[in-house]
């Protein structure tokens, strides 16, 4: 899968289009299988666990269905839309309607680490570090994960970044 595919990539003359997260749509689908199969194989152990512990952890695995399931069917469909022509950046999600987050001029791209890796991130000038927007799947160390990175920075984020800075340019 090149990553125009993965990150589903649509481009043209004033604007591009991306949904960040959905690189994680093909891991929280195992990761749900794995809890359903988690969820049909308990029962074998019941008489190993106390009741208290038996139901917690079907509690938990309920939790974890419901994350995998908002993750594939929400967090993967949200979508950036960097829109030159109007001067905005839109987010659109499956139960939101179109969204301005903010002016394309005022947009800044940076780094946010957390427990070993690191996306890049979206926000605005003064305000970035209160609200941000992650853009990329996460990357960490290692040469496949360093391929990752140097495949979105070459195709998608320079993109993202000359459509800014054009807006700053052409900015009144």
């Amino acid at each position: 899968m090149n990553i125009r595919e993965k990150y589903n990539l649509k481009e043209s003359a004033h604007s591009l289009s991306l949904q960040p997260t959905k690189p994680l749509q093909k891991l929280s689908q195992w990761f749900l299988a794995g809890i359903l199969l988690a969820a049909i194989i308990l029962p074998l152990f019941k008489q190993f666990l106390s009741e208290v512990l038996f139901y917690s952890i079907y509690i938990l695995l309920g939790y974890c269905i419901l994350h995998s399931l908002y993750d594939i069917f929400i967090r993967a469909r949200i979508c950036y839309i960097f829109d030159a022509a109007n001067n905005t950046i839109l987010r659109v999600g499956p139960l939101t309607l179109r969204k301005k987050i903010m002016k394309l001029e005022e947009a800044v791209i940076f780094v946010s680490s957390e427990m070993g890796s690191w996306h890049y991130s979206l926000g605005a000038k003064k305000s970035h570090f209160i609200k941000s927007y992650a853009i990329s799947e996460n990357f960490s160390s290692g040469k496949k994960s360093e391929e990752k990175q140097t495949q979105y920075e070459d195709q998608i984020l320079i993109k993202i970044t000359r459509l800014i800075e054009t807006a700053q340019i052409i900015k009144p």
